[in-house]
């Protein structure tokens, strides 16, 4: 393990030397580079983003969202969403314990919990859930349909956690951009990219592995029809303006000319 350990790190130091340009999805990856002796100039970052033709609003009250709602077990319910895996980092300790609350409680009586994805604590989340019949566990969703059931949610929920390690956090989650081309309401962690992006008033962001201000959140987000468009509205229209694919692509063509001039 070890030999190959050096061969790989080897293998990447020889790239990284002789790369023209390096592409990385967020400011801490960027930073790490530097360390490891990359120029400045050879970087760039480019967020991850969304096709906002695949992710659009939707109703999810046209007879084809209808009969998806009723296949997956909703009836006319506030739905609340979560898409991701089923493991630490995505925050599924902290959001069991605040759906567990707010059905055991009975603070929203009208909301449907629809939880699409796979994972190693996925058990224990259904084992903890589970007994409602207002909490759908859908499984892996094909990335053909998954606009599909963000349509019948909404809200969506990102509760992303903290490195494990306690490092920085480096990601660039690809479904907090598809969360926003919905033009839902959004409750999201306040974690480093995360927070960055959706802190222009376009989502409600709470304090990682913070149980009651992510409850908190839901039940805000779900009582305020109103509220839900108005965020939901603003991160469509920021999304759309700044991370997009076919803007990476420009960032990308663009950083790849100034290369070619200054060479």
């Amino acid at each position: 393990t070890y030999v190959f350990y050096k061969i790989a790190t080897r293998i990447e130091a020889y790239n990284l030397k002789n790369a023209s340009l390096i592409v990385t999805v967020s400011q801490p990856l960027k930073r790490d580079l530097l360390k490891m002796g990359v120029t400045e100039e050879k970087i760039l970052v480019s967020l991850n983003g969304v096709n906002p033709d695949k992710f659009k609003p939707a109703t999810g009250r046209s007879e084809e969202y209808q009969e998806l709602r009723r296949r997956v077990g909703i009836s006319d319910k506030t739905v609340v969403g979560f898409v991701g895996t089923f493991g630490p980092w995505h925050g599924i300790s902290q959001l069991t314990q605040a759906i567990d609350k707010i059905l055991k409680e009975q603070l929203l009586p009208d909301t449907h919990f629809l939880l699409m994805g796979d994972g190693r604590f996925r058990p224990e989340m259904e084992r903890q859930i589970g007994y409602s019949r207002d909490v759908t566990f859908t499984g892996t969703v094909p990335y053909s349909e998954i606009q599909d059931y963000l349509a019948i949610c909404d809200v969506l929920v990102s509760p992303h956690n903290p490195q494990v390690d306690g490092g920085e956090f480096f990601g660039s989650p690809t479904k907090v951009f598809e969360y926003m081309a919905m033009g839902k309401g959004i409750v999201a962690s306040n974690l480093g990219q995360i927070g960055e992006i959706l802190s222009h008033g376009s989502a409600i962001l709470v304090e990682p592995g913070n149980v009651k201000e992510l409850t908190q959140g839901i039940i805000k987000l779900v009582m305020d029809e109103d509220l839900r468009k108005q965020l939901g509205k603003r991160a469509r229209e920021r999304v759309v303006v700044n991370y997009t694919w076919e803007k990476n692509t420009s960032r990308l063509i663009q950083a790849s000319k100034h290369l070619a001039t200054t060479k």
